[in-house]
């Protein structure tokens, strides 16, 4: 893989990112707000699924709200993301942080999915309650966990470069 990463970083158009003065930090600071969006965002569900904020307000409402403006975030934090990749691909691929950071956003689509196929079906029968069944709440407490992972694992990356 080491191979291909040399390449891709010492493509023209990786180099001219790496090298421009203003375009890699706005791609950096563009990572680093849709994050923050997009992550502030998933808190709020997750929030809510533990019970701790907008006990009033159904699931269902909170997820239909977020959810419109979180994945078009994650979206974004995945295309700067793999834009910052590509601009050092070799050192990014050998930081044992950046490894841990996309093994953790692989856990984090797992329990996404897991909570869609197990409990998003059956959110009508808690939906209203105050607090989630046990079993949401779980994926919630462990998306937060995970997130605060990425977040650390991301800055960790970015230190060891």
């Amino acid at each position: 893989m080491l191979p291909l990463f040399h390449w891709i970083q010492n493509t023209s158009w990786a180099t001219s990112l790496r090298q421009a003065d203003l375009l890699f930090p706005l791609v950096e600071g563009s990572h680093i707000l849709a994050l923050s969006f997009s992550v502030g965002l998933i808190l709020m569900l997750d929030l809510r699924l533990l019970g701790m904020a907008f006990r009033t307000e159904p699931v269902s409402r909170i997820m239909s709200q977020v959810m419109p403006w979180a994945l078009p975030g994650f979206a974004v934090m995945l295309v700067t993301g793999l834009l910052l990749f590509c601009a050092k691909a070799e050192s990014v691929y050998t930081n044992r942080y950046f490894r841990v950071k996309v093994l953790t956003l692989a856990l984090l689509g797992l329990n996404a999915a897991f909570y869609q196929y197990k409990y998003y079906p059956r959110m009508a029968e808690w939906d209203k309650d105050p607090a989630a069944p046990a079993g949401p709440k779980i994926v919630a407490l462990v998306s937060l966990v995970l997130w605060v992972a990425v977040i650390v694992c991301g800055r960790l990356t970015a230190y060891e470069l």
